[in-house]
């Protein structure tokens, strides 16, 4: 019997076979905090080498799947000065590995996006085989907008959308829908109300029980092997743009709601 690990911003049910680990900070949009990325990372070594446990769900109390980054961990870089480099290579090397388990871990993985998969979230659900959108929920790669660069979600991006629709979402920072994401074939499953929501995760499971489990994670090795982030280089370029002038501009007016210098004309 697996005996899963006490939790606190995550809560995580297992239940027929299958792990649900739900993001819980409602009150902060679900936003990707130190801890819950711990939580994620100690839930899925949990289960790691249990073939009973047949998939892993993610999913976002209150409605949201995420915001993204936790505002908390920007501001303290933002305000440390010489050691926001440092500070800043800790944070994406964090998500960078966060991203690399979900998307390696031998049992199929599913996203189910409600609400708002922004920044950091939308590599999340990039990362795992399958994903299951509303069709108002939210996306967006805002990094480049604050000057910064995402690098760690880059290669699931590529990955789960091609090479050109990704580039295009990761220069300008656009947002899109749900609708738009079952369109441009990022999202799997589209879900127009929580029925058809409960209805596409259940055709998955079902489609999942006829697929041997070994099969399954020996298939998802072989496919890693090919698939490879270098992620301590990703965190280098994340955290040059943080110490850029620009970084610094785009995180003062994120945090002062205003826009920054490179928006005026010229």
């Amino acid at each position: 019997m697996t005996v899963l690990p006490k939790t606190k911003h995550c809560i995580l049910e297992l239940k027929k076979g299958w792990l649900t680990i739900w993001f819980n900070r409602p009150e902060k949009r679900n936003a990707l905090s130190d801890r819950l990325l711990n939580e994620i990372k100690i839930a899925l070594e949990t289960v790691e080498t249990n073939r009973k446990v047949r998939g892993i769900i993610f999913r976002g109390k209150g409605g949201v799947f995420s915001a993204g980054a936790d505002l908390k961990n920007l501001k303290m870089i933002a305000s440390s000065g010489d050691e926001a480099r440092e500070l800043a290579v800790k944070m994406s090397t964090k998500v960078g590995q966060i991203f690399s388990k979900i998307s390696n871990t031998p049992q199929v993985t599913i996203s189910v996006v409600e609400g708002a998969g922004m920044a950091g979230a939308f590599g999340i659900a990039c990362a795992t085989d399958i994903l299951i959108t509303m069709a108002d929920a939210k996306y967006a790669l805002t990094e480049t907008k604050i000057g910064l660069t995402p690098a760690q979600i880059m290669p699931y991006v590529i990955s789960r959308l091609g090479f050109s629709q990704a580039r295009e979402l990761m220069l300008l920072g656009t947002a899109f829908n749900g609708q738009q994401a079952y369109s441009m074939g990022m999202a799997d499953y589209l879900a127009q109300n929580k029925n058809e929501l409960d209805q596409n995760i259940q055709n998955i499971k079902d489609k999942v029980r006829k697929c041997a489990p070994n099969a399954i994670a020996i298939t998802k090795n072989a496919m890693a092997s090919i698939h490879t982030i270098n992620i301590d280089k990703a965190a280098s370029l994340f955290s040059d743009s943080v110490v850029h002038e620009e970084g610094r501009e785009g995180f003062a007016s994120f945090f002062e709601k205003r826009k920054p210098y490179w928006t005026k004309e010229g």
